[in-house]
């Protein structure tokens, strides 16, 4: 790809042809139009493994062979009781054979599973709609989202059988101000999530679809799907692998995992 592995590089006008098969074509075009560049880091798997604790590993070991799928809706399934785990931690899957006809939905679940492991996750960031001309619109807004199975640590009370919950609330500008939403995901093959929205206009709290993810956040494009590429439920699709291949990523600080910094005398 006009580089030597492990050696970063820039995908620019010059090069575009070296993105085919990483980028869509809408987004090439811009790369060979030179509206667009990356900068390429090829992430060594012994240097992306150090993202998950070594309990993480240790934990997806011993779940070899203690997991399979509900053939009706791809759910995970303990595999002695052929009912939905009380808990589980680490990967699902630790071995997955290509050739497996579930095999797209066995990764499917260590996907989640790597996104369950942290305990949770909370953050103020801005939203910011681009065009060539610049931003054309920003918002702020604070996400925090909790996982009920699959993190670090012994399991805790779950009597209403809870996969995760999260909140979003917008903090400016004063247009937006205070609408919010609370998704809840059962830990369930089949119920949906439920979903409910705030708006202080109205001074009301309405149930919305949960199933419309892929709908404009306040007119930008981003979705809800946008968050880790998929956030929805596992079970809502038939997996399917295709194939094997690379694929570009963003990352923040390198593919690898960061090393704590003091940022403060109390942080």
């Amino acid at each position: 790809m006009g580089a030597q592995v492990g050696e970063p590089w820039v995908l620019e006008a010059r090069n575009w042809e070296n993105g085919k098969d990483l980028l869509p074509e809408p987004v090439l075009r811009r790369v060979a139009s030179g509206e667009y560049w990356f900068r390429i880091v090829p992430a060594a798997p012994e240097e992306f493994r150090s993202n998950y604790s070594t309990t993480f590993w240790e934990a997806s070991a011993a779940n070899e062979g203690k997991y399979d799928l509900d053939p009706e809706t791809c759910g995970l399934r303990d595999k002695t009781t052929k009912q939905i785990p009380e808990f589980f931690f680490g990967y699902p899957f630790q071995t997955i054979d290509p050739k497996d006809p579930e095999a797209g939905c066995k990764i499917a679940w260590n996907f989640i599973a790597a996104g369950f492991m942290g305990g949770g996750a909370g953050a103020s960031f801005y939203l910011q709609g681009l065009e060539m001309g610049g931003p054309y619109r920003t918002i702020k807004t604070h996400v925090r989202a909790m996982p009920f199975v699959g993190y670090h640590g012994d399991p805790r009370p779950n009597p209403d059988r809870i996969a995760g919950k999260a909140t979003s609330k917008a903090l400016e500008p004063s247009d937006v101000e205070g609408v919010s939403t609370l998704t809840v995901r059962h830990w369930d093959w089949v119920k949906p999530d439920d979903m409910w929205a705030y708006v202080p206009a109205t001074r009301r709290a309405r149930r919305i679809h949960a199933s419309a993810r892929s709908e404009p956040v306040a007119g930008m494009d981003i979705f809800a799907d946008d968050i880790n590429c998929y956030a929805g439920r596992v079970e809502e699709y038939r997996w399917k692998l295709i194939g094997e291949g690379k694929t570009l990523a963003p990352v923040v600080g390198g593919p690898g995992a960061r090393v704590a910094e003091r940022a403060s005398p109390t942080r």
